[in-house]
């Protein structure tokens, strides 16, 4: 292979890197957000693997027929506006795949914007170069890439493009993802940190025989760390112990740490729209599925390991006046903007249904679960995201109270 082989290909390299990386780095300077979709609810329009930009919209502006982002609990969901109520500003919207619109209409508060352009399949590209894998392999490209392309420089002709200038613009995008990266990863020691050291100073664990002896966690303490700390979840046998925390929106927690700083991991917290008491009849607790397996990370071995089930049935909520412990009963994976995600509710046939329908849908062979649950039950769910592009919600009914901590 000649010396204008090896160059051509450097070139080729190099702008590889920029056309792959440029997509997602360059509409962040114009204050326009990227997301990867992985769920079919808005296809033909917008197919799974697409990445879609979106930007902040004043409430006026949205219109029936926009297609919007929107967080939902722990999760981000593209659908379209069906209906706008102007005077208490929620809105209605649908997946253009799913028959029925969303079971529950959106607060502005927690719309992220308006979908201005989508590219498909490059969301899967942009995901896999989001990752370490990928990014590692990009800066192999980008050093093959330059040492081809400077093959027998000192040899050649001057020529009208320099490839370093390709090389200059490839540097400046990997080593701002690889920075990112390097920011990420730190930020996941950061929250680990965090909450080991929450974890070390607030809460006692013992092997004792009775569940209530199981934990103790100083919510009092807690509570002078952060008012809106109403409580804490604890899955027995697991490493999911955490603060619980309420602020009246699905929004504030979900980067945001006990102590108030930015963290990518964010907190557990509870639904806006239940009571920070945990008196409703269903409550729902959103964590992020991490990668390292913290916050909710480790909810996804219910579906994926054997017996994982029986071993770990049971979860507590720790208040600072009593302790209640919850047996799970369903878990399966939903839409994210599904009918799953509806609260409050109270004793009624409403209720009942509801129930029925996590019974029916539940992964666990109802034989197996021998657990019975009714309306007159309180009902918590937990959920959070899944590799499969949906959400994974586990459901625990109470079993039985204790007061004080």
């Amino acid at each position: 292979m000649n010396i204008k082989a090896f160059r051509i290909i450097g070139t080729i390299l190099i702008l590889a890197v920029i056309i792959v990386a440029a997509p997602v780095a360059i509409p962040r300077l114009v204050g326009i957000s990227s997301y990867n979709v992985i769920s079919g609810s808005m296809e033909p329009t917008i197919s799974v693997g697409s990445i879609v930009y979106v930007k902040g919209q004043d409430f006026d502006k949205l219109s029936v027929g926009d297609i919007i982002a929107f967080n939902s609990g722990a999760s981000v969901v593209t659908h379209r506006i069906t209906a706008i109520d102007s005077e208490s500003m929620l809105i209605t919207t649908k997946g253009d795949a799913n028959s029925e619109e969303d079971f529950t209409p959106i607060a502005y508060t927690n719309v992220i914007g308006k979908v201005v352009f989508h590219i498909p399949v490059y969301g899967n590209i942009a995901a896999m170069v989001s990752e370490t894998g990928g990014k590692v392999v990009a800066a192999i490209l980008l050093i093959l890439g330059t040492i081809f392309s400077m093959v027998g420089e000192e040899k050649q002709k001057p020529q009208n493009v320099n490839p370093k200038i390709f090389l200059v613009l490839g540097l400046v995008i990997v080593f701002g993802a690889l920075a990112g990266f390097t920011y990420i990863y730190f930020g996941y020691k950061q929250s680990n940190d965090l909450y080991a050291s929450i974890n070390t100073n607030y809460v006692q664990i013992s092997d004792s025989e009775q569940w209530q002896d199981l934990i103790n966690v100083d919510i009092q303490k807690l509570q002078e760390i952060n008012p809106e700390v109403v409580g804490w979840i604890y899955v027995e046998g697991t490493d999911i112990s955490y603060p619980i925390m309420y602020s009246a929106d699905d929004e504030k927690y979900l980067h945001t740490t006990i102590t108030s700083e930015y963290a990518k991991a964010g907190s557990i917290f509870l639904e806006g729209y239940n009571l920070p008491d945990f008196s409703d009849s269903h409550s729902i607790i959103y964590g992020h599925n991490m990668r390292n397996l913290s916050m909710f990370g480790s909810l996804k071995y219910y579906k994926t390991e054997d017996n994982y089930f029986d071993d770990h049935r049971y979860f507590q909520i720790i208040t600072k006046d009593k302790k209640m412990r919850f047996e799970i009963f369903s878990y399966f994976d939903t839409e994210a903007a599904s009918w799953v995600y509806t609260v409050p509710y109270s004793d009624s046939q409403d209720f009942e249904d509801y129930i029925a329908e996590l019974l029916a849908h539940s992964y666990i062979k109802q034989e197996n679960s021998g657990t019975s649950v009714s309306s007159a039950d309180t009902v918590v769910t937990l959920s959070t995201c899944s590799n499969t592009g949906m959400r994974f919600t586990v459901h625990g009914v109470l079993k039985e109270t204790v007061s004080g901590n």
